[in-house]
């Protein structure tokens, strides 16, 4: 794992919601995109969802942080930060790099990412607390995390420093021996990986049921949602 000085806070900006900035963004970690990558998810409804039949191995949720969601995100209570099925790493003092958080918290689970082997080797042997500066220092992870923030659509804007929303992944873990759906987020309040309940068999489903039934009804009148996959 190769590392450099932490960087300035505003040097991480924040990642457009687009499959190809994520496809890019994994694919400069090893990740084989022929094989792999990401979709938009347009439809909650799980009819739609029986269309995409390929394996989904990874979702990555945008979504609004309104009052009544950051007020039911310091309800809930996680899993123990040392949880060793997934690389949990708390994002503090790391601008606006919770999209690029989301993926390397979401392909921790996959082993598709052989670039960051040794980051999620060093991640699980290093206290919850220190880990943070792990990934702030990882070269890998900062160059990918530079080389896509202008990808897609995106322009660098000072306005998208003061205003954006949050990415979180979810990702199918193991918990006492079943294995349950995990929301994975180093943001305070979360102080660990977050159960949300036993796996159905298809990821992209349940998630879709932890969106209608956890977020949506929170959000009000805003619509800043965007939901894409891991499928391959």
């Amino acid at each position: 794992m190769s590392t450099s000085q932490p960087k300035p806070l505003r040097e991480w900006y924040p990642l457009e919601s687009s499959p190809q900035v994520f496809t890019l963004l994994a694919e400069s970690w090893g990740v084989d995109t022929e094989k792999y990558s990401f979709l938009d998810i347009f439809s909650l409804d799980h009819q739609d969802l029986e269309h995409i039949n390929v394996p989904c191995h990874a979702v990555i949720l945008l979504f609004p942080d309104t009052p009544e969601i950051v007020a039911m995100r310091h309800r809930e209570q996680c899993l123990d930060p040392r949880y060793t099925d997934l690389a949990w790493i708390p994002q503090v003092d790391v601008g606006h790099a919770c999209g690029t958080f989301a993926l390397v918290h979401a392909l921790s689970a996959t082993n598709l990412a052989p670039a960051l082997a040794p980051f999620y080797q060093a991640v699980r042997q290093t206290p919850p607390d220190s880990r943070t500066a792990l990934f702030a220092s990882s070269r890998e992870i900062y160059e990918g995390h530079h080389a896509v923030i202008t990808a897609g659509q995106t322009e660098i804007r000072e306005s998208d420093w003061e205003e954006c929303d949050h990415f979180i992944s979810f990702v199918y873990g193991n918990v006492n021996g079943e294995t349950r759906v995990i929301e994975m987020d180093g943001v305070p309040p979360r102080s660990g990986p977050l159960d949300r309940g036993p796996a159905s068999g298809s990821l992209l489903k349940d998630v879709a049921d932890i969106v209608k039934q956890r977020y949506l009804p929170l959000a009000g009148d805003n619509i800043h949602f965007s939901m894409i996959a891991l499928i391959g």
